[in-house]
């Protein structure tokens, strides 16, 4: 309708983590003054975001299981946010059940035991042991393809088809802040060959619920931005509006990775793939 609201919100809640993964800044921001919001801040920073127009709220850290403030937890700011919007969505590192009562769940996995034990602090087995008893009626995984485990995604696809709550994957790039984390980020060649794979996996038939128009137009980031559709909030409480970089590191497009900003700039373009990507998270 021609008006710029910010249909999606990226909410972290705490900088603390339980984990020290080799790709993430931001367990490294733990011990700042506001590293974790109060209950009474949370929820004035979302009904903010609903006095603006948001539609959707995902939940991320840190770890947003870590979240307390007395006697306050995540299950209280997610049936919270409940009331307020029409879906709310929890993305963890899965090392604590997965027993929150958000519409969407997504549980971060990056490669095969091996891999993801070297990337995220040896919790694979906790993680999967997780995953195994999840009864969440819509729980993904979301992979962040880097140079180490670019090579994982088809056979970790072929693993979960053993979870009985798995309903696909959804996939994104590392993004080099360069504020502490490994040195992962893809080579030109490297993130083409790998975004060509993944298309072609998912038109074999594998879980992945990225648009291949959309991961193909990720190759040399040649797709339309539309960042006004973003807002960002940060333990502090700060809300801003655009990248999701913006508040949180350099912002460098070239290198951008963000295949659920691409996404839902192709909905909003009306790309029939990323309509169909989104209603398949969201609304299926």
């Amino acid at each position: 309708m021609r008006q710029k609201i910010p249909l999606l919100a990226s909410f972290k809640l705490t900088f603390r983590c339980n984990l020290s993964c080799l790709a993430c800044p931001f367990h490294q921001r733990a011990g700042e003054e506001k590293a974790n919001m109060s209950w009474s801040l949370a929820r004035a920073s979302l009904d903010a975001l609903k006095h603006q127009g948001t539609l959707i709220v995902v939940f991320e850290g840190g770890e947003p299981f870590l979240w307390r403030d007395g006697r306050h937890d995540l299950h209280d700011l997610v049936n919270y946010a409940g009331r307020l919007f029409p879906r709310v969505a929890v993305t963890t590192n899965g090392t604590f059940p997965l027993d929150v009562p958000a519409d969407i769940l997504w549980v971060s996995l990056d490669g095969l035991k091996e891999t993801h034990d070297r990337l995220r602090s040896g919790s694979f087995d906790r993680v999967w042991e997780n995953l195994e008893q999840c009864s969440h009626g819509r729980l993904f995984v979301h992979f962040t393809i880097n140079r180490e485990n670019r090579h994982d995604i088809r056979p970790l696809l072929e693993k979960l088809k053993g979870i009985p709550a798995f309903r696909g994957m959804t996939v994104q790039l590392f993004y080099p802040y360069g504020q502490g984390e490994a040195s992962l980020a893809l080579s030109d060649l490297e993130r083409k060959t790998v975004l060509e794979e993944v298309v072609a996996m998912k038109k074999q038939g594998f879980p992945i619920l990225n648009s291949a128009g959309r991961l193909t137009a990720m190759i040399n980031n040649d797709w339309r931005c539309h960042d006004d559709i973003l807002i960002n909030v940060d333990p502090d409480g700060a809300i801003t509006p655009g990248c999701y970089v913006k508040s949180r590191g350099r912002i460098n497009c070239r290198n951008c990775g963000f295949s659920p900003v691409s996404e839902a700039s192709g909905a909003l373009d009306l790309f029939p793939g990323s309509l169909k990507a989104g209603w398949s998270i969201f609304l299926k």
